[in-house]
């Protein structure tokens, strides 16, 4: 591929020139200059001559903003171009339409978040480890960036900003986890300092402090698909409820839900989550407990119990026996 500053034909793999030693976002550094293939058609004919062509075909269908299919006739209004990849087979041919080549010069904008990303990262990096999926909660973009992307992870956090219109914050999770709570420590990359933000899944809304609490938006079929599963009107207890996420669906069927999390991040955006969402408290009862303090003190009738804490769940296996009634007395 040819640099920014000089010309070329466009293979089909269309990407921008290599930069690996970048250490400082330079968008100039990904500008191209092309040379394409076009046709000079009449202006008035433009229109039916863009419809009969192959879109699929378009070399340009690989970039996140393509450059303008109809492009100005130099030196003569009365006629247009139109770009055309190399795999691309003339629609219609007669005298007044000629074929032609026109330089295209692309810049950062026209590519992708991942082409931009594999072009900064040196070869040795697999482009199976190119960062090009990430969780996205509310305008935070949530990385979980491996120890060979460090060296490029505050120019992978801007391309991620610049990218994504919708996203204002770009962190990044960091190894350690809060042994106590189960929150990851996350570092800012990109964007504004801000963490306070809100995910909605499946019509509802989860307000948050995501450097604070634990939150998953990947898991969201899995929420539904376990609320799914619970018969309304069921007695539930959600020993580490979290904000919600398996309790507030199964209120709003009408379950009696007890929630309860230790965290008191957790316990304060479930109770700002029940309000927002207006889940009537006749069938939710919030707790900030110990999980196992919970169970030993509870005396309510329970149909179904949901333990969401991972690799350590069985643990509090024990606590259950004698302790959870299942069927109501005469």
């Amino acid at each position: 591929m040819v640099s920014a500053d000089t010309k070329g034909s466009p293979a089909f793999d269309l990407k921008p020139h290599p930069c690996p030693d970048m250490r400082v976002l330079d968008r100039k550094k990904f500008d191209l200059t092309i040379t394409s293939r076009a046709i000079e058609v009449p202006a008035k004919r433009c229109s039916e001559v863009v419809k009969q062509l192959d879109r699929n075909n378009s070399l340009y269908s690989q970039l996140q903003h393509k450059p303008r299919q109809v492009q100005p006739c130099e030196g003569n209004i009365s006629r247009k171009l139109i770009l055309l990849s190399d795999e691309q087979i003339l629609p219609i041919t007669d005298d007044s339409i000629s074929e032609t080549t026109v330089d295209v010069k692309l810049t950062y904008n026209n590519w992708s978040a991942s082409q931009i990303i594999r072009a900064i990262l040196p070869p040795s990096i697999d482009d199976t480890e190119v960062v090009s999926g990430f969780e996205i909660v509310g305008h935070i973009a949530h990385l979980n960036l491996k120890e060979r992307h460090e060296p490029y992870k505050l120019i992978i956090g801007q391309v991620i900003l610049d990218k994504n219109p919708a996203i204002r914050t770009v962190v990044n999770k960091l190894s350690t986890i809060h042994a106590k709570y189960r929150y990851f420590d996350m570092e800012l990359l990109a964007g504004e300092d801000n963490f306070i933000t809100t995910a909605i899944e499946h019509k509802i809304k989860y307000s948050m402090d995501f450097t604070k609490l634990y939150w998953n938006s990947r898991l969201g079929t899995e929420h539904k698909r376990i609320a799914d599963l619970i018969p309304a009107c069921s007695n539930v207890l959600d020993m580490f409820c979290g904000i919600g996420p398996f309790a507030l669906p199964l209120a709003r069927k009408l379950c009696h839900v007890h929630a309860n999390d230790l965290n008191p991040e957790s316990y304060k955006y479930l109770l700002k989550n029940i309000k927002t969402n207006r889940i009537s408290s006749k069938y939710i009862t919030c707790y900030n407990q110990d999980g196992r303090e919970l169970i030993r003190n509870f005396t309510g009738q329970i149909d179904f119990v949901l333990m969401n804490l991972p690799a350590s769940a069985y643990e509090f296996l024990d606590v259950f026996i004698g302790s959870i009634q299942n069927e109501k007395k005469d």
